[in-house]
């Protein structure tokens, strides 16, 4: 017996159809902020990593996020260097409209991602994610209070309360993520962005379609 066509497709932001927005912003070699202010790339590695698990657990400030960066590393980070970063390193993958238009026809479309707040609100205005997406499908670690790693019901198991996971395919860039999505029985697709340089592989918009 054949599969049931997929009815859902929900998508993953950074480094899917986004750019990875705080290792980008912090790590990039040579244009990022720990290179641009002369850090220490293992500290500021640690700093991003401590804060995006606070700032993408709960509703949060994009100001508080870049004060409590500032205290940490001990430096502050002035608002026009901030940015500059933005408008240079979060940058939109190329082929994401094609991938949203390609799920788009027939199907309902969302998005999983662990995100914050006032990230989620910038990838989703400069993606025209409300032209694609429906708002119902839309789970955030930063609103539901559970990353795809948490232990237990994270934010797939969540998912699959709403969407039913045998029919609705995840398009995941981790590894780790892919796997817990597919634990949690939903179909998935492995993609990107920084792996690929922003080409679609031939199959993937046929894995899409769900005709491949």
């Amino acid at each position: 017996m054949s599969p049931e066509p997929v009815s859902t497709v929900l998508f993953d932001l950074g480094d899917v159809l986004f750019r990875d927005p705080w290792e980008t912003l912090l790590l990039t070699e040579r244009t990022g902020l720990a290179d641009r202010l002369g850090l220490d790339r293992a500290k500021v590695t640690e700093t991003g990593r401590k804060l995006w698990h606070r700032f993408s657990l709960s509703e949060t400030s994009e100001q508080d996020y870049w004060k409590a960066l500032s205290r940490r590393l001990g430096q502050p980070v002035s608002p026009f260097l901030i940015r500059e970063l933005e408008e240079e390193l979060l940058v939109v993958n190329p082929s994401a409209e094609t991938m949203l238009s390609t799920a788009a026809p027939g199907r309902r479309v969302g998005i999983v991602s662990n995100n914050t707040t006032f990230w989620y609100a910038k990838q989703s205005g400069r993606l025209r994610l409300d032209k694609w997406i429906d708002p119902d499908l839309v789970f955030l670690s930063c609103r539901e209070g559970v990353s795809k790693g948490t232990p237990g019901e994270g934010l797939f198991e969540r998912a699959a309360t709403r969407v039913d996971p045998a029919t609705t395919l995840v398009i995941e860039d981790r590894p780790r993520n892919v796997a817990r999505a597919g634990s949690a029985g939903f179909r998935t697709l492995t993609y990107s962005f920084s792996a690929s340089s922003g080409v679609i592989p031939p199959d993937l918009l046929d894995t899409i379609r769900g005709t491949a």
